[in-house]
């Protein structure tokens, strides 16, 4: 896998500004996704928006990366070979063993130290914001890891205000973000910062995203929570409700899509969720309401239909029972 450059050559559209050189920093235990995930996100903007991006994958050592699935990535260079303009690095989280080496032995705290003032921003996917630790870029700022390591990072870097279970965190310059998948929503978040929320979309569904969450979502979601107690016919039914807010979900339709019958569902439903259909449902609604509320500009009334409430005082009762806010607080708030 090389991904020294995304730009084609002989490219010769015109740009407005410069291409972005992107970093992407690996090591040897470095987890896949994290690599692969925000460089399929560039090279997909790098299509929409030609001569947008350049690409580099660096590591340590340079040459070949070992990820921690076995998988070996090709084409690294060292991370002293890099060009000396670079506008933006983004580490790469993996196995504890593998951050470890990549902070003590191959000093890339000490790297990243030296090299970002001279960024425009720094980066870090997973385990990642380790490496961010140890250069002090995350001394007096907000920043977040994998759900597993936050209070690891919090007791090893008491200076740093770890927000636990975040997608990612945005605290000036430096960006952090939850584990594995949650890359490719940071490398979304960085790419709406440079070409706007419109192109952010098209990569999302390019990719075939079944919703992009903004940083203030959490790690697991509640749909994920939910089902991870249940069976498998009723998860299904559970990820089919969050991506169909709009359909007909009252009981009788739900658990003709689950082939029970609606007394055999309902009480299957409460005793494994740990809540009744209704309240599961309205939960949903508001949850893909507040997206709508974040990410459009949309009037309320709109956004209650697409969210599959009645009235746009279904939805105003319903949000605010769940975030104790009015939809119009809520959205001066995002």
């Amino acid at each position: 896998m090389t991904l020294r450059s995304l730009t084609p050559a002989g490219n010769d559209k015109k740009t407005a500004f410069p291409a972005i050189d992107v970093v992407l920093v690996a090591f040897d235990g470095a987890e896949a996704i994290d690599v692969a995930g925000p460089a399929s996100v560039f090279s997909k903007a790098e299509q929409l928006r030609p001569g947008t991006y350049r690409l580099h994958t660096a590591s340590p050592t340079g040459g070949m990366v070992v990820t921690n699935s076995g998988l070996s990535l090709a084409g690294f260079c060292r991370i002293d070979e890099l060009p000396t303009r670079v506008d933006t690095i983004i580490v790469a989280g993996g196995e504890e063993a593998g951050v470890r080496a990549a902070i003590v032995q191959h000093e890339i705290g000490a790297w990243l130290a030296k090299v970002a003032p001279r960024v425009r921003r720094v980066a870090s996917v997973c385990s990642g914001a380790f490496a961010l630790a140890a250069a002090g870029l995350l001394d007096g700022r907000r920043a977040t890891t994998h759900w597993r390591v936050c209070d690891q990072l919090q007791a090893m870097r008491p200076q740093v205000c770890v927000e636990r279970g975040l997608v990612y965190v945005r605290d000036g310059p430096v960006w952090t973000s939850a584990g594995v998948t949650t890359g490719i929503e940071l490398a979304l978040a960085l790419v709406e910062d440079d070409l706007g929320r419109d192109v952010a979309m098209d990569i999302a569904r390019t990719l075939a995203l079944p919703l992009l969450r903004g940083g203030d979502q959490a790690q697991l979601s509640d749909t994920l929570q939910a089902q991870s107690a249940v069976r498998h016919r009723l998860r299904d039914i559970m990820a089919w409700i969050g991506l169909h807010p709009g359909e007909d979900l009252c009981v009788d339709a739900l658990a003709a899509r689950a082939h029970m019958s609606e007394r055999q569902f309902a009480r299957a439903f409460a005793a494994e969720a740990g809540t009744t259909p209704a309240r599961f449902v309205e939960q949903a609604r508001v949850a893909a309401a507040s997206r709508l509320l974040r990410q459009t500009q949309w009037p309320q009334d709109k956004i209650a239909s697409s969210s599959g409430f009645r009235s746009v005082d279904a939805f105003q009762r319903a949000f605010r029972r769940v975030h104790g806010v009015t939809p119009r607080n809520y959205r001066d708030c995002a």
